[in-house]
């Protein structure tokens, strides 16, 4: 027996404990990997390619109010071509966070205001600030125009929509009444694929666009087709769009708890890092993330201007150019308005 006992192998600690290392070290390699592709993303969202342009204001900018954060978003087509019409942008996008309150606000620009782009003759579209001189320039000029402070810009291709919607597996939207697009997308529809069908039009077969009443569940490429149409309704009808589209997108993303789930993260941040320009650094985006669950998310402010009997705007002709001004020749209600929506 005694003999027997001294046969037995005895098994050295440190072979037992390497077993427990093994899952340490995996867990700390996919968080070293995790992070670096998080400063990758953002070195990418912060690297893009234009000339530093001078403040475009002689004065200061408005003072920055300490208990806000004002978040700008510009969505354009961007092809890749390189065209100044391909970066004028389509959707201009105030994102308000009031931080003592959780307050989320959307306001939404019209593309056609009318203002004074500083370094050009004479007045152009707001949307041409940002094909003109890029993120920051486009940033004051929106700040000058709102009389407000933005704290940072973010600037997206169609693209960047169009794959985000598709890794959250789609979003859903509601429709009180059907939405039907019988002219921009004339030649683009497909025979499979839901949302379409062929109609006369003028004597012409072509394809009609069209969300029926009810609850819809869209993909990427459907959702932009219902963000960007405006041929058969305005422009002032595609900026509730977009603000409806930007709220399903929100509640997707929350459902799902992408917060959560690094693999979700990892691809979001490969689609932002390919199709995102901002001026945000990682510090900044970490404040934002550190907000995200005092967010009420639930009951989210919008706000579009128009030429309605409230929208602060009419329509003209300048040049033969379609263009909104501001009711009284001045901004000062709609100013008002932006910095008092929270109240």
């Amino acid at each position: 027996m005694e003999n027997e006992l001294q046969l037995q192998p005895i098994q050295p600690k440190k072979k037992r404990w390497i077993w427990l290392w093994i899952p340490i070290l995996l867990l700390t390699g996919f968080f070293g990997l995790f992070f670096f592709k998080t400063s990758f993303t953002v070195s990418q969202m912060m690297n893009w390619d234009e000339e530093t342009q001078a403040l475009p204001f002689a004065g200061s900018l408005p003072d920055k109010d300490p208990d806000r954060i004002n978040i700008l978003l510009l969505g354009f087509r961007g092809t890749g071509q390189d065209d100044t019409g391909d970066l004028l942008t389509d959707a201009i996008i105030l994102i308000s966070i009031k931080k003592s309150t959780g307050q989320i606000a959307l306001v939404s620009v019209p593309r056609d205001l009318y203002v004074q782009i500083p370094g050009l003759d004479g007045k152009k579209k707001i949307n041409f600030a940002y094909a003109h001189a890029g993120l920051d320039f486009s940033k004051a000029v929106i700040s000058h125009i709102l009389d407000i402070h933005i704290d940072h810009a973010a600037a997206g291709n169609f693209k960047a929509l169009e794959e985000t919607v598709n890794e959250l597996g789609g979003i859903s939207i509601y429709l009180d009444k059907p939405f039907e697009e019988s002219f921009q997308w004339a030649k683009e529809g497909l025979e499979e694929e839901k949302y379409w069908f062929k109609k006369e039009i003028q004597g012409e077969e072509k394809w009609v666009f069209y969300v029926p009443v009810g609850q819809n569940a869209l993909d990427g490429k459907t959702a932009l087709y219902y963000a960007r149409s405006r041929f058969s309704t305005n422009d002032f009808d595609r900026m509730h769009r977009q603000q409806q589209i930007l709220t399903a997108v929100k509640d997707k993303a929350l459902s799902l708890g992408v917060l959560t789930n690094p693999i979700k993260i990892y691809n979001l941040l490969d689609i932002l890092g390919k199709n995102i320009r901002t001026d945000m650094d990682l510090d900044d985006i970490k404040e934002l993330i550190s907000l995200a669950s005092d967010l009420d998310t639930r009951e989210i402010i919008k706000k579009s201007f128009d030429t309605n009997p409230e929208g602060l705007l009419y329509q003209t002709f300048i040049n033969d150019e379609y263009v909104l001004l501001p009711v009284g020749d001045n901004f000062d209600k709609i100013q008002e308005q932006v910095k008092n929506i929270f109240k």
